[in-house]
């Protein structure tokens, strides 16, 4: 039962006006008519009923992320479920911005939901520490570190509370895209407005003098395109799959950190799937989509450079002997990171010990 797209559908503003009323009212619905959802557990859906997800992003519609990860699960789940669990994509923030995404399944909105924990600042702090400089060299090493965390440290999976983790992964590394000015050093920086998506990417900019700008990707282009930022610390794959070719004229290749990504499942629509259903579905998310979807910002990211070479984009990849200029006015993030998360009762210097255990290994 493959879907053709059907995010497609639902571009309409005066439909997704009329849904969100309707979904608000009854997340996770099925389709013989589902009763309001909460947080708390329900029975199984009736058999012969199905249960349709509700997956939401803050994503453009054809981003690679839909067309070759989220459309093939939902195609997969359908096939495994023989059609008693079926899902509808609603990406470009449909049901929500880009930091409203995990409230949507909090609240149950929508059933399923991606975005970057970083959008909401504090409220993920031990999941913080994927995203402390030079923690991955790219997508698919930053991905097993993070996933391996997640295993070893219940405080990490209990920081999704009020959702279930369908899976956690990182994209590829973040890279200085500037519009007029090219950065060869760190002082290069001092006084630019540069985009910033997480608190943790706050600490690299101001640290190399350089005044961070909050916001969201989506948001990115027209920033840039207008000036109200001088650049933007982010991955190389939005080059192609935001857009950013047409407004980056410089790239400081450096690969100073990753954002890390959920995708949460709401509890009382998964509470409504049969246990047999539940089963195979299992075995489709966790760390098996995690590292999917890892691999897939790898190829992106492959894609941005070649996008930003046929852009004419200047590139600066910074020299080996010059990274220790780089990583020195870094270094006092990572004791700050632990004495941060110490101090509020958190086990701030085990997580982050496991963290560089387990970047080590990849090096």
């Amino acid at each position: 039962m493959k879907k053709q797209q059907k995010w497609k559908r639902f571009l309409w503003s005066g439909v997704m006006s009329a849904m969100l009323i309707s979904l608000a009212a009854c997340g996770g619905a099925e389709s013989t008519g589902g009763e309001e959802t909460s947080g708390e557990a329900e029975s199984p859906a009736p058999s012969g009923d199905v249960v349709d997800l509700t997956f939401s992003t803050f994503m453009p519609g054809p981003h690679p992320q839909h067309t070759e990860l989220i459309e093939p699960f939902i195609a997969d789940m359908e096939e495994a479920t023989d059609g008693r669990v079926t899902g509808t994509l609603y990406p470009a923030n449909a049901l929500g911005e880009a930091n409203a995404q995990y409230d949507l399944v909090v609240n149950g909105v929508a059933d399923m939901s991606m975005s970057l924990h970083g959008y909401t600042p504090g409220r993920f702090p031990l999941t913080g520490v994927t995203e402390l400089p030079f923690m991955g060299e790219n997508a698919t090493d930053a991905t097993r570190i993070f996933w391996g965390l997640h295993e070893t440290f219940p405080d990490i999976a209990e920081e999704h509370e009020g959702t279930k983790v369908g899976w956690l992964f990182k994209n590829d590394p973040a890279q200085l895209l500037t519009v007029d000015k090219p950065i060869h050093s760190p002082e290069d920086l001092q006084g630019l407005r540069i985009r910033t998506p997480s608190p943790s990417a706050n600490g690299i900019l101001e640290s190399y003098g350089a005044i961070p700008v909050s916001m969201p990707m989506g948001d990115v282009y027209e920033a840039m395109q207008r000036g109200v930022v001088d650049g933007a610390l982010a991955p190389a794959s939005v080059i192609t799959n935001f857009q950013l070719a047409d407004v980056t004229n410089y790239i400081t290749k450096g690969n100073f950190y990753t954002s890390s990504i959920f995708v949460v499942i709401n509890p009382a629509t998964w509470s409504k799937i049969s246990e047999e259903d539940q089963a195979v579905i299992e075995e489709l998310i966790g760390e098996n989509m995690a590292n999917k979807a890892a691999e897939l910002y790898n190829v992106d990211a492959d894609g941005g450079w070649e996008s930003a070479t046929q852009a004419g984009i200047e590139v600066y990849e910074i020299p080996e002997e010059d990274l220790s200029n780089w990583k020195a006015p870094l270094e006092h993030l990572y004791e700050k990171w632990v004495n941060e998360m110490d101090a509020e009762g958190l086990p701030g210097s085990e997580i982050y010990e496991e963290a560089v255990r387990l970047r080590d290994l990849g090096e």
